[in-house]
């Protein structure tokens, strides 16, 4: 019996200790159950999150095309309220729009037949009108716009894809449909669509979101290692007190398990150790960091051999690094490989017991590659805003200002105000020392309409973000509300036309009977002007062609000599005169277009120099020739003007020629550009007789010639200031006349600077 005793003890001891085992490995689980129930539960956060805020981008960008749609669409029906206001044929319409394919007539349309295309899009255009929609969308994919306020009968094809963002510059894709047509997510696709304001139609935006991301998997892997690592850690520690008696064996097995795991841990994060002996001056690395490093293998470098694995700004960061580091006992650093395609970080500390610094190496290129994608980002959405010519400002969601551009500053003179951290209600109370006039648009309109100082009128329009923040933008309106006030002004003068009407209706139709008479009188009497002049110009330029060709062969004697001088100068004279009367031709024909409405001109963006330059050169030897000294004085870096190279050639030649007709030899003629406020002039002012002040008045007419006090005849149509008047209006611009008897004459004509112009001085000041 006594002997049993130390059996029933062990035996008592090795229950407790399973007992006590069992208890520890249920303990172990059940920390491991809530381990892995906490990651679960956190990776489908991370999930859901993703997809909400792919969602919500999705959504931003589906509403920013629907309202840069909105902008063409309303653009389109501008562009043919106006063509049908200025009468242009719908070929003309069509041609003049980069947007619109083509445009068509309501009634013509319709009456094409049932079946043919033409005939739905005419039938859904007046659908769309009846129901005072601004646009539809066709079942051939071709998008109607149309004016529902106006009468303008006609309507635009456009091509649908032509008024969305190309996907070149994009991840998602972009497409318009009718409101009402559901559509279904693919697999592996996310569709989110937006309301077109004053339509029936919704654009649509399309991105690619696969089932299981390469993030979701890494993810994955992450979860699985925080997992991973804490079981086989504390199974370790199970194990460790399970058998006491194997303590050195299993302390080796547990060394090398851990190692194992560690070096896969570290080989999975992309991670090393580095150890540095500061008295050495040599630095320990393990096989991880030697590869991330680039170096040979593990094992120990001097700190110049590292200066060679990096890149050359980073040479003597280490030691300098490793100065303070033996200062503060801490490193912090951030290096770059030899050829820049791996960055990596190290973090370390110093080690009390064997007087080491200690640390890891970290690979964080994709840490840095998406903080340069993100700095990018704001960058070019930085740009993107200060080339928005409308305002724009961004509130935090305590409504403090984050961001705004130069537009949202200037608009409002709120350069000295505007700061990062400022209320939005401190600067609304100093908008409202520029907002001249509020107007809040009817309900369901977003956005109020508001004047500035400056006059212009803007929409501004503020929108809640799904993060809590606010943003302001503001759009030109001015061109829109100024022709609102001209449209009611115009609808004003309609009715009191229509009163009148009613009122006389029995002499308006004796008087539409007399018009329609007299109309076809001045169609006849057209149609012979024009007829007459088509005749004048080709009998008249046929001869004097030949008399000119001819008597400059007599006159350069090409063909021998005339025997007689005089014979020469008979030619000369005759020359002298046919060109005279060809140039007195050209001008009455010019004027005769300009009366009929048929002169155009070529607008394009030119420096006035270049062309008053050219007609100098060809006025100066007619000037040699009469004593009288020319001269061209522009001023340096004018700005450009829009105007027609050949008209203003055309307008300081018929100048330049008045003034040396009139001037005596030995007078002076200059010609100067300068600027005028937001006006370039061309001035040109002589020598010459002058012209009396009663005279003034009647000069720039046609036909008008002002014969000075001393009786003297001068040659010409008096067609020359007229051209330049009519010439100068055509181009936006006018004339003006200053002279004084005996002393000399200055004619001036303006033209208007470029407004793009004016704004870069502007900025520039």
């Amino acid at each position: 019996m006594a002997e049993s005793d130390p059996d029933k003890t062990q035996f008592a001891r090795s229950a407790g200790k399973r007992a006590r085992f069992r208890g520890l490995t249920q303990f172990i689980g059940f920390i491991i159950l809530l381990e892995a129930i906490a990651l679960g539960l956190k990776a489908y956060d991370d999930r859901q999150q993703a997809r909400v805020a792919s969602e919500a981008v999705t959504q931003g960008e589906a509403g920013i095309v629907s309202e840069f749609v909105s902008g063409k669409i309303a653009g389109i029906i501008q562009h043919l309220r106006f063509g049908t206001e200025a009468g242009w044929s719908p070929e003309h319409l069509a041609g003049s729009h980069p947007d619109i394919d083509r445009v068509e007539l309501l009634p013509a349309a319709g009456g094409a037949g049932s079946k043919t295309r033409p005939s739905t899009r005419a039938g859904l255009a007046a659908a769309i009108a009846a129901q005072q929609e601004r646009a539809a969308l066709h079942s051939s994919g071709d998008l109607i716009v149309i004016d529902p306020g106006g009468q303008t009968g006609r309507f635009a094809v456009v091509k649908s894809q032509q008024l969305l963002p190309g996907p070149e510059r994009h991840r998602h894709s972009f497409a318009l449909q009718n409101q009402g047509h559901h559509l279904v997510d693919k697999a592996g696709q996310l569709t989110k669509c937006s309301a077109i304001f004053g339509t029936a139609l919704e654009s649509c935006a399309t991105v690619q979101r696969p089932v299981f991301a390469q993030r979701d998997l890494l993810n994955l892997v992450v979860y699985l290692l925080l997992l991973v690592g804490p079981a086989l850690g504390l199974a370790g520690l199970l194990q460790l007190a399970t058998d006491n008696r194997h303590r050195a064996e299993m302390n080796e097995t547990s060394v090398r398990r851990t190692g194992k795991m560690l070096t896969t841990v570290l080989r999975e994060t992309k991670a090393g150790f580095w150890s540095i002996d500061v008295d050495q001056k040599h630095v320990w690395l393990s096989a991880e960091a030697a590869t991330l490093m680039q170096a040979p293998g593990e094992g120990h470098y001097r700190f110049s051999a590292l200066d060679h694995l990096v890149q050359s700004p980073d040479h003597g960061k280490l030691t300098n690094a490793i100065t303070d580091f033996a200062k503060t006992g801490q490193l912090d650093l951030n290096l770059s490989n030899r050829d820049q395609t791996r960055w990596l970080h190290m973090h370390g500390h110093s080690d009390t017991d064997s007087h080491e610094l200690c640390g890891v190496l970290l690979d964080v290129t994709d840490v840095e590659d998406a903080r340069r994608r993100s700095q990018r980002a704001e960058q070019h959405l930085r740009s993107a805003l200060e080339g928005f010519s409308g305002p724009f400002a961004l509130w935090g969601a305590n409504r403090r200002l984050v961001y705004w551009n130069q537009a949202f500053a200037r608009v409002f003179n709120l350069e000295d105000t505007l700061r990062v951290g400022i209320s939005r209600q401190t600067v609304s109370l100093a908008q409202a020392a520029s907002t001249m006039e509020r107007h809040s648009r009817p309900s369901g309109t977003a956005g109020d309409i508001v004047r500035v100082a400056s006059g212009s009128w803007f929409k501004m329009i503020e929108r809640e973000t799904p993060s809590g923040e606010m943003i302001t933008m503001g759009f030109d309106v001015t061109v829109d509300i100024r022709n609102e006030v001209e449209q009611a002004a115009q609808q004003k003068k309609l009715r009191q036309l229509v009163v009148e009407l009613e009122r006389s209706e029995m002499i308006a139709g004796e008087l539409a009977e007399k018009l329609q008479v007299e109309k076809t009188r001045a169609e006849e009497s057209a149609n012979s002007k024009s007829a007459f002049l088509a005749n004048m110009s080709h009998e008249l330029r046929t001869p004097l062609n030949a008399i000119n060709g001819f008597s400059e062969i007599l006159a350069s004697e090409m063909y021998g000599p005339l025997g007689d001088r005089k014979y020469q100068e008979y030619a000369r004279d005759i020359l002298a005169s046919g060109q005279h009367l060809l140039d007195m031709i050209n001008d009455i024909l010019d004027m005769a277009k300009i009366e009929a409405g048929k002169m155009t001109v070529d607008l394009r963006p030119i420096d006035l120099t270049d062309p008053a330059d050219a007609a100098v050169r060809m006025m100066r030897r007619k000037a040699e020739d009469k004593g009288v000294k020319l001269r061209l004085i522009a001023n340096d870096h004018l700005p450009l003007v829009d105007a027609d190279h050949r008209a203003i050639k055309q307008m300081v030649l018929n100048l330049v020629s008045n003034a040396i007709k009139f001037t005596d030899t030995g007078g002076d003629i200059r010609v100067t550009l300068d600027r005028k406020g937001a006006e370039i002039r061309v001035a040109v002012r002589d020598t010459g007789i002058g012209i009396p002040a009663e005279a003034l008045p009647r000069l720039a007419e046609p036909f008008e010639q002002i014969s000075d006090t001393r009786g003297r005849n001068y040659d010409g149509t008096g067609l020359g200031l007229a051209l330049t008047r009519a010439f100068a209006e055509m181009q936006g611009g006018r004339l003006t006349i200053a002279s004084e008897e005996h002393k000399g004459t200055q004619v001036s004509f303006f033209l208007p600077i470029r407004a793009s112009q004016i704004r870069h001085a502007t900025n520039a000041a």
